[in-house]
């Protein structure tokens, strides 16, 4: 699914293979959060975004499996990175412009981070392991923006709902 609302764009995915990358280091986080009082089962999905902003359009692809917990009250956040290098070939495949590089530098990890923990899902785990950037057009606030809508898709699939209205409205808040 893309959706397209003036210059944000976003595409919606169950899987990209192009964006798995070796992971170099992983950041950790658990986060306080409610149980869901909703049955929930294990999903996986993948987030593209970009925003054309004058002459920039920062972009940045994102995904991961959230696998929910019925006895836990905390998400555990598990954020898999590249490592410090942002080289590589753009071999991942982009619905909404040109190829990606696969793997998260460190760079964007924290950013990730911050973006679940503004849209935390219910008490389970997220393992972040697909990314791709562009070594130009890519920033913090777009991987910040990506996991927040990538948390969104989550827990709305999770739920067995669509995920357009929630992915809509969540472009629309972008700043």
């Amino acid at each position: 699914m893309v959706i397209s609302l003036g210059a944000r764009r976003a595409s919606v995915v169950d899987d990209e293979l192009t964006a798995s990358f070796a992971p170099g280091r992983t950041i950790l986080e658990s986060v306080h959060t409610k149980s869901s009082r909703d049955a929930l089962r294990p999903v996986r999905a993948v987030v593209e975004i970009v925003r054309h902003a004058g002459g920039l359009m920062p972009r940045a692809l994102l995904g991961g499996a959230f696998t929910p917990s019925e006895c836990e009250a905390d998400l555990l956040i598990e954020v898999q990175t590249s490592g410090e290098d942002s080289t590589g070939t753009p071999s991942c495949r982009s619905r909404l412009w040109t190829p990606l590089i696969p793997g998260l530098p460190d760079e964007f990890a924290q950013p990730v981070v911050d973006g679940f923990i503004r849209r935390p899902l219910p008490a389970g785990r997220i393992v972040v392991d697909r990314a791709a950037f562009d070594p130009v057009e890519s920033s913090p606030l777009a991987f910040e923006l990506a996991a927040e809508l990538l948390a969104i898709v989550l827990h709305s699939s999770s739920m067995g709902r669509g995920v357009e209205r929630s992915t809509r409205a969540a472009i629309e808040a972008w700043p």
